[in-house]
C-alpha cells in the first residue's frame, strides 16, 4: 500500500462520526445523551484513558484526512477541556456527563472532511478558520 495515496475520505468522515457517537449518545433520555466517556469517567482513571483516546483517534483522523490545524486546534482544545473538568471530585464527571465535547469535536472534524471532499483533495479545509471572500 503506497503512503502517497489519498486516504478514503468518506470512511475517515464515518469512522469520526462513529467515535463521536459511541462516546457521547449511546443512551438518549428526552434531549439528553450520555455515551461510553459519560459511563466510564466514574470510574477513576478509566475514563480519562478512554476520552484520551478516542481523542486522539478522532485528532490522527483528521490529520489524515488532512482537516486544517485550526479546525483541529479547536477540537482537541473542547475535548482536552472536558477531560479536564473529570478531575473535579463527583461534581467533574456529573458535569462533564452533560457535555458531549467528542461528539462536538466529530461533527467539527467531519464537516470539515465534508467540504474537503465537495472542494476536492488540492488543499485542506479549516472549518474554524477560514476566510470569507467577497
Amino acid at each position: 500500500m503506497p503512503f502517497d495515496r489519498e486516504p478514503d475520505l468518506e470512511a475517515i468522515r464515518l469512522s469520526v462520526l462513529k467515535v463521536g457517537a459511541l462516546s457521547d449518545s449511546l443512551f438518549h433520555l428526552g434531549p439528553f445523551s450520555i455515551g461510553l466517556d459519560g459511563i466510564l469517567d466514574w470510574v477513576p482513571g478509566l475514563g480519562e484513558i478512554y476520552s484520551l483516546a478516542a481523542g486522539g483517534f478522532l485528532l490522527v483522523q483528521g490529520a489524515r484526512a488532512k482537516v486544517g490545524a485550526g479546525t483541529l486546534i479547536v477540537a482537541a482544545t473542547l475535548m482536552g477541556a472536558r477531560t479536564l473538568i473529570t478531575a473535579v471530585p463527583l461534581a467533574g464527571p456529573l458535569a462533564a456527563d452533560l457535555l458531549t465535547m467528542h461528539k462536538w469535536s466529530a461533527k467539527l472534524i467531519a464537516g470539515a472532511i465534508e467540504r474537503r471532499m465537495v472542494r476536492g483533495p488540492a488543499a485542506p479545509i479549516d472549518a474554524v478558520a477560514r476566510t470569507v471572500t467577497a
